[in-house]
């Protein structure tokens, strides 16, 4: 059994953890089958970053309710919030690496923020295997111990691709040096990335525009408050100066 303690102190050395087939089969058979429907709309990308071989689906939230149980994963909600406190999720992106596709240019999820080299670590993200991640179709490539400074490359550095099976999640943290590896294949590979962040900062997905009130209704509490329907003390993110769960008090909501 992974525990909590093990893997946070796995991020604090390497930076990253592999928590192997810790999401059910059915779960994942049915993550697979809506976000493979969805991805046939999507065009390809159109710069060697996000792929020019590769489909990315964002704001998840609002197109399915196939995800909501990874969103919650005892596990994984409580590794990021021992590790960063009171949390929101930061972004949701489906990716289909397809055949033919070259590796990512090596990066750092935290860049988004205007953050010092040696800034604490704000951002976990969580790479959720819906396929099989091997060496051959495009698994994540990681730099151990190459988190906690942003600016210094590490350009001689070892490098680790992640292989792990469907339902396995690669958990590491926001300023971890990673990129996809390429897919040498003849079949796509399938992974969902969900990014969790300190709930003072800006999310990168705007999920109160995603997903509006009556859609939110809908969702059990602890994901509508990940989604930030929910307020960080004293002040951050009141509605009319509450704390904006006070909306949904008199509704029934099928997931509470």
């Amino acid at each position: 059994m992974t525990t909590v303690e093990e893997v946070c102190e796995e991020l604090k050395v390497n930076g990253f953890f592999i928590a192997e087939g810790i999401c059910d089969k059915a779960t994942v058979a049915g993550v697979r089958a809506e976000i493979t429907e969805l991805l046939k709309e999507v065009p390809f990308g159109h710069n060697t970053f996000v792929g020019m071989r590769t489909k990315r689906l964002h704001s998840l939230f609002s197109q399915t309710r196939a995800l909501d149980e990874m969103a919650t994963h005892d596990l994984i909600l409580e590794v990021v919030r021992k590790s960063l406190g009171e949390v929101l999720l930061g972004a949701s992106v489906a990716c289909q690496v397809s055949p033919d596709e070259k590796s990512q240019t090596f990066h750092y999820d935290d860049g988004i923020y205007p953050l010092a080299d040696n800034f604490r670590d704000v951002k976990i993200g969580v790479m959720w295997a819906i396929d099989e991640f091997t060496s051959e179709n495009g698994a994540t490539i990681v730099i151990p111990k190459s988190h906690g400074c942003r600016s210094a490359y590490p350009e001689n550095a070892k490098r680790v691709r992640v292989t792990m099976p469907s339902g396995s999640a690669l958990i590491y943290v926001g300023s971890l040096w990673h990129g996809a590896g390429e897919n040498r294949t003849k079949d796509s590979r399938l992974g969902i990335i969900l990014q969790y962040i300190e709930s003072w900062l800006r999310p990168q997905d705007s999920h109160l525009i995603s997903v509006p009130i009556e859609m939110a209704k809908t969702l059990n509490s602890e994901l509508r408050a990940l989604l930030g329907y929910s307020m960080r003390e004293p002040f951050l993110g009141y509605v009319h100066g509450r704390d904006p769960s006070y909306l949904f008090v008199s509704d029934y909501n099928e997931g509470d």
